[in-house]
């Protein structure tokens, strides 16, 4: 949690920028293991939908509290956004993405990534619950640079 949420409640700048989106966020109860669902994210970066998985697989948790962690609730969503679950079900079986997903994890440990949201901008790092204004400094001050 960050500073100023609870058990229940996210912070009320993480609020209004949810709704100023135009998105709900509830803070589910539970948080769950993602490695699941980063591979059918890396499937869907191949398959040119990883737009539309994100959105939908983000709406799901934070709005409905779905387990991502699921594969009944990933296969769900997944084809919703036009994924074509047969071809991906075996390649998940046999861990096609897993590695690369570890890798990836371990990379972003590497560069001080602790969790999310995390923005990298001209080399530095930016993590947490951050406004758009200090996203468009940091921005700015890396062009500048």
């Amino acid at each position: 949690m960050f500073e100023g949420e609870t058990e229940t409640e996210l912070t009320p700048q993480m609020q209004e920028r949810a709704r100023g989106a135009g998105v709900v966020v509830r803070r589910p109860s539970w948080s769950p293991n993602t490695l699941l669902v980063h591979q059918v994210t890396a499937f869907a970066i191949e398959e040119g939908l990883d737009n539309e998985f994100h959105h939908s697989a983000a709406k799901a948790y934070w709005e409905d509290g779905a387990d991502l962690a699921d594969i009944g609730v990933l296969k769900e969503i997944g084809e919703g956004c036009g994924m074509d679950w047969a071809k991906l079900s075996p390649l998940l079986e046999t861990g096609q993405y897993r590695e690369t997903v570890l890798q990836l994890y371990e990379e972003a440990k590497d560069l001080g990534v602790e969790g999310t949201p995390a923005y990298m901008v001209g080399g530095e790092l930016i993590a947490g619950d951050v406004s758009l204004e200090d996203l468009r400094a940091a921005v700015q001050k890396a062009s500048s640079t």
